[in-house]
């Protein structure tokens, strides 16, 4: 009989390519869940969040096929903030990958301004070990707190935590937009 698991590894390995919060979560409360198969669970869900992101730069590039593109990429705010990006490339990278709805227009704007391929690379990796890093070692601590409890904890914290971010960054631009107008 074949062992099933592949099967359940190829969904921790997708996941990121539908919802990378969500699946990283899910995967650290699997690990949390049994112990026996973290290193085999940390590194697919590694491997899967690396490579749902990389390719988003290359939405960014492709924009430079357009004759428009490229004359917008070419105004003085955008090439303040090109450069304000490449300066502090590992910061914004770092920023994006835990504030909620930031990655992606980051990593398409990093294709845009192009940003050195392999470094952005580089970076989107030592960010996503990072993240990875973070949200096992909470769900493991948090499994050993709250014991069978946490099946149900952890979903309830990343779903509290996610609205909460949305509602800062909604209470933000509704005030930038309130002393604009």
């Amino acid at each position: 009989m074949m062992d099933p698991s592949w099967l359940l590894y190829l969904g921790i390995f997708l996941g990121p390519f539908v919802q990378e919060d969500a699946a990283v979560i899910a995967a650290a409360s699997l690990s949390a869940a049994d112990a026996d198969h973290f290193p085999v669970i940390f590194a697919i869900i590694l491997a899967g969040l690396f490579l749902s992101d990389i390719w988003k730069y290359w939405i960014g590039r492709a924009a430079h096929t357009s004759s428009r593109a490229r004359a917008y990429a070419e105004r003085e705010h955008v090439t303040t903030f090109r450069g304000k990006v490449r300066r502090n490339l590992f910061a914004t990278l770092l920023t994006a990958r835990f504030l909620p709805l930031a990655r992606i227009p980051v990593y398409v704007a990093c294709g845009y301004f192009k940003v050195r391929y392999a470094r952005f690379c580089l970076f989107i990796f030592i960010t996503a070990l990072m993240y990875c890093i973070v949200i096992f070692t909470l769900c493991h601590f948090l499994g050993e707190l709250f014991g069978d409890r946490i099946e149900l904890i952890i979903p309830t914290i990343a779903v509290i935590v996610v609205a909460v971010a949305v509602i800062a960054l909604w209470i933000k631009r509704s005030r930038t937009r309130d002393r604009t107008e």
